[in-house]
């Protein structure tokens, strides 16, 4: 049986750092080959071809970055059977969502993995990661993931929540799509590889803004907000999507000025509702769009993705509030 073909995409991250013996200090690595020597039993397991593209912290990771690795992996979609970004940790759920709208109809994995600590550190996470990460690439599974460790998530529904080794990255609104800890464990509300034809649509507007709603937030903060002129804005509301009705002529300028807003909660595990109470009927009639249960990340990265696919405003609402890569439920 031939061994599955599985490209490695190294972006960056602190699993492609070393620790200096001498000096005790993390650096880059001057070779995607370290990674390479790390796992060499893989080698008889799986036939790996690495490609090197932006070196880059996580934190530096921008749209275009999500433009080349997608690009980069439709231009070489139809020779491999699966393929894995090494990516760093701060940024991740913002790539894996991005990948999961820029390559749709997807017949094979993408498997996101990194690490919080460099890939020769013995004690680290990141030799773990990555063969958790290959492995995940060769199951029955065709979309967006991301692996760190045993636990395969859905990769727009991924979120970091801690910088423990055990449980870095976590899917609280939805079960994990597979699981390594016992045996293998496939979820049935994966999507399963069969066949397609791949459509990419790697483009993004970055003109848009995360707002987070506080008590006692100043409509100076807001007016300044709009005066900006973004392309579109994610509103981090209360609960099902609450808000104090003082913000409601702000609400109306903004739509006057064609400014689409989407709500999402900022409850970990909640969603917005906005048909539960009477006064969220005036959200819609202003034409507020809802974010449903996405991630605050994953809603801001749609809505990115969202506004280069379309410029009427209804067609806007409809792409957002349907479910395109399992990243909300209809």
């Amino acid at each position: 049986m031939p061994r599955a073909r599985i490209a490695l995409l190294y972006v960056g991250g602190s699993i492609g750092m070393v620790m200096n013996q001498k000096t005790g200090r993390i650096e880059p690595m001057e070779s995607v080959n370290i990674i390479h020597q790390a796992i060499p039993e893989l080698q008889k397991e799986v036939a790996l071809q690495f490609y090197s593209l932006s070196n880059v912290g996580s934190s530096e990771i921008t749209h275009e970055n999500w433009v080349e690795i997608a690009e980069k992996i439709r231009d070489l979609y139809d020779a491999f059977d699966g393929f894995v970004v090494v990516h760093g940790t701060n940024t991740m759920s913002y790539t894996a969502a991005a990948l999961s709208f820029a390559l749709q109809h997807l017949s094979k994995p993408v498997i996101l993995t990194g690490a919080l600590l460099p890939i020769n550190d013995l004690a680290g996470d990141g030799r773990m990661n990555l063969i958790f990460a290959i492995r995940a690439a060769q199951l029955d599974i065709a979309e967006v993931c991301v692996v760190l460790g045993p636990k395969v998530l859905r990769g727009n529904r991924a979120k970091k929540v801690d910088e423990s080794l055990l449980q870095t990255f976590d899917s609280p609104r939805f079960p994990p799509l597979a699981d390594f800890s016992s045996g293998v464990h496939l979820h049935p509300w994966r999507m399963v590889r069969r066949k397609r034809s791949l459509i990419a649509h790697p483009s993004f507007d970055p003109n848009v803004l995360v707002i987070t709603l506080t008590p006692g937030i100043t409509q100076e903060f807001l007016d300044a907000i709009l005066a900006i002129k973004p392309h579109g804005i994610v509103l981090r509301t209360y609960g099902t999507g609450m808000l104090p009705e003082r913000l409601f002529p702000w609400l109306r300028r903004a739509a006057k000025e064609n400014i689409p807003i989407v709500f999402v909660s900022q409850s970990l595990r909640g969603g917005v509702d906005l048909h539960r109470f009477r006064k969220q009927l005036t959200l819609e009639q202003i034409g507020i769009i809802s974010g449903k249960n996405m991630s605050f990340e994953c809603a801001t990265v749609k809505l990115m993705w969202a506004l280069k696919q379309t410029r009427t405003p209804l067609r806007l609402r409809e792409l957002m509030e349907k479910s395109v890569a399992g990243e909300v439920d209809d």
